[in-house]
């Protein structure tokens, strides 16, 4: 018995030594996540009102058949540019050729009875009233030569100003014009120049006329207004403000502006949802990062920062005007702070990491 105590301890301790001897090293400590820092980059920049536009034509017509007949030709390329006077559709003209014809016969015949009935009154050999029934008749016959010369007229269907022509309505040989108000052949939009029609609500709309000035149609012929389409990174066109309503609506507490942009290489076409860029006041200094490094919650806007200790800090930030891929930080940012541009999606507050230093991109 006294054997068997003795040497408990010492089983005790094999165990251990086996258990030991079969354990898991202990884990390694994981490498810090590694992240790229910028500091802001200091320039001058111009608060900017931005707004949603949509492109529209600064005149569009219905090219319409005003008399009826089966439509001849449509001399002309479907979404092409036409000039002024550009002969674009032709209905069967020789019914209204010869109608032509027609009244100018009988014009011809009632100047000539006019003139024997003028010829008989000197003589005393008719009535007066003969005289000024020939008289009638001779107007009636100028007017009906008139009409018919007009109508003449309508079967060449040309373009009222420059512009793009649509999709043409009918196929060659169709019956056209019989219907009320005559059919429609064809759509011409004017796009140089074109209009970008916006609206602009209360507050800024005050902001806009204390930086123009306090007049209702200040800025109209001379403020400059910037647009960009979807996907477009930087403003494609710079017009000129030329129209302001003179109501704000109550219902969507709005004001209707127009814009007109030169529209030269036909880029801007209408019903294109377009963003509306207005400089108001003067420029004055600011800090830009990139879009991307600007981060936002329901708390508000942030970024996130590599303090001396390479720890991550969140800072709340308020923004300006964005910059082309740049975006100004209006408050909460000092020029010296370390700003994380890549990496974002793996730190966060109090996190150490391993930093690798860049350089901001001039902004546009």
């Amino acid at each position: 018995m006294t054997l068997t105590l003795r040497a408990f301890p010492l089983m005790i301790l094999s165990t251990l030594l086996a258990l030991g001897c079969t354990g898991k090293p202990p884990a390694s400590t994981p490498p810090l996540p590694q992240v790229a820092v910028a500091q802001p980059l200091a320039r001058d920049v111009v608060d900017t009102v931005e707004l949603d536009g949509t492109v529209a034509p600064s005149a569009s017509v219905n090219l319409v058949a005003r008399v009826s007949g089966y439509l001849q030709s449509a001399p002309f390329a479907e979404g092409q540019v036409v000039k002024q006077g550009q002969l674009l559709f032709v209905i069967e003209p020789e019914p209204y050729l010869q109608a032509v014809k027609l009244n100018q016969a009988k014009l011809e015949q009632a100047r000539a009875e006019y003139q024997r009935q003028q010829t008989l009154i000197k003589e005393n050999a008719t009535a007066q009233s003969s005289v000024e029934s020939a008289l009638s008749n001779q107007q009636q016959a100028e007017a009906n030569l008139r009409l018919a010369q007009i109508n003449l007229d309508y079967t060449s269907v040309r373009a009222p100003f420059d512009g793009v022509i649509g999709k043409r309505t009918i196929d060659i040989g169709n019956y056209v014009g019989a219907s009320p108000g005559g059919t429609t052949l064809a759509t011409l939009q004017r796009l140089r120049p074109v209009y970008v029609n916006f609206a602009i609500n209360e507050r800024d709309l005050l902001q806009l006329r204390t930086a123009q000035g306090s007049q209702s149609k200040a800025g109209v012929g001379s403020l400059k207004v910037r647009v960009a389409l979807q996907g477009e990174a930087e403003p494609s066109a710079q017009g000129v403000l030329d129209f302001i309503d003179n109501n704000l609506s109550a219902a969507t507490g709005t004001l209707s502006l127009r814009a007109t942009f030169e529209n030269r290489d036909l880029h801007l076409i209408p019903g294109l949802y377009s963003k509306v860029l207005i400089d108001v006041g003067k420029p004055h200094p600011g800090l830009l990062l990139p879009i991307n490094a600007v981060l936002s919650d329901q708390l508000g806007s942030y970024v996130y920062i590599v303090d001396n200790d390479t720890k991550v800090a969140r800072r709340d930030v308020k923004l300006g005007v964005q910059v082309g891929q740049q975006r100004e930080i209006a408050q909460g940012l000092m020029a010296s702070d370390r700003v994380i541009t890549e990496g974002l999606s793996s730190v966060g507050p109090g996190q150490k990491v391993n930093v690798k230093t860049g350089n901001l991109p001039p902004a546009s």
